[in-house]
């Protein structure tokens, strides 16, 4: 055989090797980019936006006392909303509840609370304390929603910023000088 020849079996037999020896590794932790996919990420959410939902809140829970029914709605509603704000899943709310349970798993069961309370409030089968305890749960969950990083800095609107003169210059600035 010619050295050429052995050059490429070489070769071949050192590639033969690699993938051997690569198979394994990729096998070995096989579920740990799986859970990194599943986990839900939060899009980023101002303050001033998060004070709005929380307001929006303030009102809907206000609305309670009259009509517990039409504010467990408008509750699920709003926690809906911010959800999607934050670019949870909206396939389902199947869905969406299995990525706020990996996100807050201490609020696992708010979300299909609220829900059922809404539904159950609709078709006139909930008392005003199942109501209650839902919309408690419901709001402890969209503060956490809402507080989660990541967060964007508040900028001013467009109309809200200070103008600038069109062709008004800055001078720049100069160092100081080391010469005596």
């Amino acid at each position: 055989m010619s050295i050429s020849a052995l050059a490429i079996l070489g070769v071949a037999a050192a590639m033969i090797l690699a993938l051997v020896m690569a198979r394994p590794v990729r096998r070995t932790h096989p579920g740990r980019f799986r859970r990194r996919l599943a986990r839900p990420r939060l899009k980023p959410m101002s303050r001033s936006e998060a004070e709005q939902y929380l307001a929006q809140w303030a009102v809907i829970s206000g609305g309670f006392v009259e009509s517990p029914g039409e504010a467990t709605a408008r509750a699920r509603d709003l926690l809906d909303t911010v959800a999607t704000a934050r670019g949870l899943p909206t396939a389902s709310p199947e869905v969406r509840s299995q990525a706020l349970k990996s996100l807050f798993p201490g609020h696992a069961e708010a979300a299909p609370g609220l829900r059922s309370a809404a539904e159950q409030a609709a078709a006139g089968n909930a008392d005003v304390e199942s109501l209650r305890q839902a919309m408690l749960a419901g709001h402890a969950l969209l503060r956490e929603l809402v507080a989660a990083a990541p967060r964007v800095p508040d900028v001013a609107p467009v109309s809200q910023r200070k103008a600038t003169v069109p062709g008004r210059r800055v001078p720049p600035q100069r160092s100081a000088t080391l010469h005596p």
